[in-house]
């Protein structure tokens, strides 16, 4: 049988000059991880993806099925992401990324 997720975080990991993974997008991806595992939410999956063209404002993080995009996220942030995105379905106003939405149907 198929695992069923509630939600899947996606974090740029994306190594290179000016890109999230110099920027801390490994870390955060990391952090998400922890927080998820020590959280117990086995119904949120944490992935880690590649170049989402947003190296400016990075690191990104996207939250499926919602269309959110994080901008400048770093590991401080992740657990006021669970507790108020993941947990409470508030986004973090103040890391949205205003350029970047995808809406869900």
């Amino acid at each position: 049988m198929a695992k069923v997720f509630r939600k899947q975080i996606f974090c740029c990991t994306t190594e290179g000059e000016g890109k999230c993974a110099t920027k801390g997008g490994v870390e955060v991806w990391q952090k998400f991880r922890e927080e998820v595992k020590a959280r117990g939410l086995t119904d949120i999956i944490v992935t880690r993806v590649g170049c989402t063209g947003q190296h400016a404002t990075g690191p990104t993080v996207i939250i499926h099925p919602d269309g959110l995009w994080y901008q400048t996220v770093k590991p401080e942030d992740v657990p006021e992401i669970i507790e108020k995105h993941i947990l409470g379905g508030q986004p973090v106003e103040r890391l949205l990324n205003p350029e970047m939405r995808v809406k869900p149907e």
